[in-house]
């Protein structure tokens, strides 16, 4: 019995060496009925749990692809013929387990695609773990993605479990996977193909449950042929290859890019604006990009910190450098558009331009000499990490700062 429900009957007949059975044997069976039952009624509840653990995990399967239809991967903003491709790769890489290449220039979200994929895919509750292999020496990203022991090398003062370890039943995003050394290529080829990974002295390897998603700014076939990468390793990373276009193929979509990163730099300046004006859209949708979406982004933060409250954002608030010195637009009757005619300075180079449109505007709104200076500053700094690709490093060389005081200054001007 279990409760009131019967759930089945114990018959015993013809006791051994005996005339018949006796209480003791009745007392018995009555304790061996009680554990029977018990052991039916978990075996019951176990299947009907296994079975709706199973009809759950179809659900969340369905619900999964509908979102995908749905949603589009709503953090990426992309009306273009060219991101529809990128979206329906995307999809097809959720539903699957199969290693992803994500390959497109600096700026271009990489890993927001990497992101977006593991988000809608099976894996979406377990970690999400990323690492730059192009910012750690060979030595510490081995230790990083495979883990070390205690003692294994000098400074090694404690157990470390790795990012290998630590991506269980997740996703591990290897981004800039070309700038990985050969050596440690080979190491993670065996990661790859074994399922395994032993960490820095250890003896023994340890099962692991990862799916690899690598993303790279490189041309990797050029590698190979150069032999700076592994074609073994290239063959399973690129598995199911995804390239990002750069901006300058997806100019549609700058008007709706600048809208979402004027409203996220708005609330992180605590100001309210009156967005931009048509000229200004028009010559940002005009720029070369060579920083992509990235870049963008930069420069519409640092137009907010320009602007005063309620301020409409124009041309003067632009960093007119080289990389917003796009080709004047023209008509069909060859008269440069009006909108390309920046004042009266066609014989100045445009980053003098946008400095000179800057401070012209600081000057006619009666601004301090602080908020002057400032201005000027934004601008400059933008101007210089523009040149040099957005990198931290290499422009705080370039205005002979500390990363540290670079890094301050874009926090405080809005240019991350």
């Amino acid at each position: 019995m279990a409760g009131d429900v019967r759930l089945g009957v114990i018959e015993a007949v013809n006791p051994r060496e005996r005339a018949c059975f006796s209480e003791d044997d009745l007392a018995l069976l009555k304790k061996l009925a009680i554990s029977i039952a018990i052991a039916i009624q978990n075996a019951r509840q176990f299947r009907e749990i296994k079975d709706s653990a199973q009809q759950l995990q179809a659900q969340v399967s369905i619900l999964r692809r509908d979102l995908l239809r749905r949603d589009r991967f709503t953090e990426m903003i992309a009306v273009s013929t060219a991101m529809s491709e990128v979206f329906r790769l995307m999809e097809a890489a959720a539903l699957s387990t199969i290693p992803v290449l994500i390959e497109g220039e600096t700026g271009t979200g990489k890993e927001l695609v990497a992101r977006g994929i593991h988000r809608a895919s099976s894996r979406a509750d377990a970690p999400f773990v990323a690492i730059n292999c192009a910012a750690l020496p060979e030595a510490l990203l081995e230790s990083e993605l495979f883990g070390h022991r205690r003692g294994a090398f000098t400074g090694a003062i404690e157990d470390q479990t790795g990012l290998f370890r630590a991506a269980k039943g997740g996703v591990i995003f290897l981004d800039e996977i070309g700038e990985m050394p050969l050596a440690m290529q080979a190491k993670l080829l065996r990661v790859i193909q074994e399922n395994e990974v032993t960490s820095i002295g250890e003896t023994r390897p340890s099962k692991v449950d990862v799916r690899v998603i690598s993303a790279t700014n490189r041309d990797l076939k050029d590698a190979l042929a150069t032999r700076a990468f592994r074609p073994d390793l290239y063959y399973r990373l690129a598995a199911f290859p995804i390239r990002l276009p750069p901006l300058r193929e997806r100019r549609e979509d700058i008007p709706f890019l600048v809208a979402r990163f004027l409203e996220q730099a708005c609330e992180r300046h605590n100001k309210k604006l009156g967005g931009f004006h048509p000229s200004a859209i028009e010559l940002l949708g005009r720029a070369k990009w060579p920083g992509n979406v990235r870049e963008l982004q930069n420069e519409i933060g640092r137009a907010v910190a320009l602007a005063r409250e309620g301020e409409t954002l124009t041309t003067a608030h632009l960093s007119l450098s080289q990389t917003l010195s796009a080709e004047p637009a023209v008509h069909s009757d060859g008269i440069p558009s009006r909108h390309a005619q920046c004042g009266e300075r066609e014989s100045q180079s445009p980053a003098s331009l946008g400095r000179a449109s800057s401070l012209d505007s600081a000057a006619g709104s009666k601004t301090s000499l602080q908020e002057a200076r400032e201005a000027y500053e934004a601008q400059y700094i933008s101007q210089v990490l523009a040149e040099h690709d957005g990198n931290v490093s290499h422009a705080a060389a370039a205005l002979r700062l500390s990363r540290v005081a670079l890094q301050k200054k874009m926090k405080r001007y809005g240019l991350r």
